[in-house]
C-alpha cells in the first residue's frame, strides 16, 4: 500500500501524537499556531490512517523579487516505515507541491556526511550545490518568544 501525502491541517493535529512520541514534545497548542502562520508549512505523509512522515518548513519570500523558496526544514519518517523508499516519495510530493504552489525552488540542508538523507534528496532529483555545506552556525537563546 502506498502513503498518502497532503498539506497537514488543524484537524490532523490529533493523530499526530503517536508520530511526534519519542521525537518531540507534542504541544497541540504550538502546532495549531505553527499552521496558523501563512509563510509556515506543514505535510504529512499518511498510511492506514496513522501518519508516518512529517515534511515542514517555510516559505521565503525574496528581496530580489524573484519567486518564493520552500525551505524545508525537517524531514522525518517513523522508524518502522524507513528504508521503504517513503522518504524520496515524500521529497519528490513536496517538490511537486511546492512547484505547484509557484515557489520558485526548494531546497533542505544536510551534511554530506549524512549519507542516507543524501541519497535520498539525490534520488528525489534534488542536486547539491558546489560548494559543500557542512557547518550551521546556531545561537540558541533560552526561553525566548519571538513576536513580529
Amino acid at each position: 500500500m502506498n502513503p498518502v501525502f497532503e498539506a497537514l491541517q488543524e484537524k490532523d493535529i490529533p493523530a499526530l501524537r503517536s508520530f511526534m512520541e519519542g521525537l518531540w514534545d507534542y504541544c497541540p497548542e504550538r502546532i495549531k499556531a505553527f499552521l496558523s502562520e501563512k509563510q509556515n508549512i506543514a505535510l504529512a505523509a499518511t498510511l492506514d490512517g496513522n501518519i508516518i512522515g512529517l515534511i515542514y518548513g517555510y516559505a521565503l519570500t525574496r528581496f530580489d523579487g524573484k519567486a518564493a523558496q520552500f525551505f524545508i526544514y525537517s524531514v522525518d519518517i517513523a522508524p518502522a516505515y524507513q528504508g521503504k523508499g517513503y522518504g524520496g516519495d515524500f521529497i519528490k510530493y513536496a517538490a511537486e507541491w511546492a512547484r505547484t504552489q509557484g515557489f520558485g525552488e526548494s531546497f533542505v540542508l544536510t551534511d554530506k556526511a549524512n549519507a542516507p538523507a543524501c541519497r535520498i534528496y539525490e534520488k528525489a532529483g534534488m542536486t547539491h550545490s558546489a560548494t559543500d555545506c557542512e557547518r550551521m552556525y546556531v545561537i540558541e537563546y533560552s526561553q525566548s518568544q519571538f513576536t513580529p
